[in-house]
């Protein structure tokens, strides 16, 4: 199958996956995500949301209570960890939309669960989390989407072509009607959340080599950028799941001592000036603000008597 044909297939449900994520997505891992787990998202989401807030005031509270929250081991570097994993989730809810603590973990919980098949792209590796592991799959996979005779892809177009590769999951997501062409038959492998997730990792890769953005990619470095998208969401999961449901460890690399030193200590002023800011009241205005000031009473003055004349 050529890159074209990846390219433009996905094209068809897209539109109807963005603007109706919370059907065929949200029935795809409904089951997997625990009433256990919902209820502990609750109880922590209810310590920093009382009242209906909007996603990014959620999320920022979230990241606040994160930094101050004793229970959490290496809190200044596994909640910004804790941060993007949130930020991705929220990244296309609406913002107008208040948010309640239940609400907010419906998204959260949600996301988190769809991250659990990020390993699961058909014919990539094996294995999950750290232990994942490329196949000669990845390669022959990839160079069979590369456009005709093609060894190499532009570096610019590694975010989109990953998402197109992601969302043929072996064409299991299509109509019958769109799928003559496909000789596989096999339930949904991941939901859209991780097509999106693995194509924002391939921009931000992108960005960190903007001196390689004209080169080309073989076969091989494409791979490399699913296996480390893989590593890095297993990262950002494990750091969810130890800041709100408390698990004992979590796999975040531990960054240099000063620092980890000068990360706690931002992210702790950050904390307490979002607090100072969320239960100030309205600032007393001066009566002064009311006044018309003196040069313009004798602008209107002048006026005033001219007309007169």
């Amino acid at each position: 199958m050529k890159l074209i044909a990846i390219l433009t297939a996905p094209c068809a449900v897209l539109a109807a996956s963005w603007t109706n994520s919370g059907s065929k997505d949200a029935q795809l891992v409904a089951s997997s995500v625990s009433a256990q787990d919902l209820a502990g998202c609750v109880s922590y989401a209810e310590s920093f949301i009382t009242k209906p807030t909007d996603k990014d005031r959620a999320v920022s509270r979230a990241m606040d209570h994160c930094a101050l929250d004793k229970k959490v081991d290496d809190n200044n570097f596994v909640c910004p960890h804790f941060r993007e994993i949130l930020t991705s989730a929220f990244r296309r809810e609406p913002t107008t939309q208040k948010y309640t603590a239940k609400t907010f973990c419906d998204v959260a919980e949600a996301y988190v669960a769809d991250l659990q098949s990020a390993a699961k792209v058909p014919n990539m590796g094996k294995g999950d989390g750290f232990g994942f592991t490329l196949s000669k799959g990845c390669k022959a996979t990839v160079l069979a989407s590369f456009s005709e005779k093609a060894k190499k892809l532009p570096a610019k177009s590694a975010p989109d072509f990953w998402y197109a590769l992601c969302m043929n999951q072996d064409c299991a997501h299509f109509l019958p009607s769109r799928t003559r062409w496909c000789n596989k038959d096999h339930a949904p492998t991941h939901t859209q959340s991780v097509c999106e997730a693995v194509r924002v990792f391939a921009k931000d890769e992108m960005f960190v080599m903007e001196r390689n953005i004209n080169k080309d990619l073989d076969a091989d470095q494409v791979c490399t950028i699913y296996d480390e998208f893989v590593e890095a969401t297993h990262i950002n999961t494990e750091a969810y799941m130890h800041v709100v449901h408390g698990t004992a460890e979590h796999p975040v690399p531990s960054p240099a001592n000063q620092k980890r030193a000068l990360d706690s200590a931002a992210m702790k002023n950050e904390a307490g000036k979002n607090k100072l800011r969320d239960s100030a009241g309205e600032p007393v205005k001066s009566a002064a603000a009311n006044k018309v000031p003196l040069y313009l009473a004798f602008m209107s003055l002048a006026g005033f008597l001219t007309c007169r004349m």
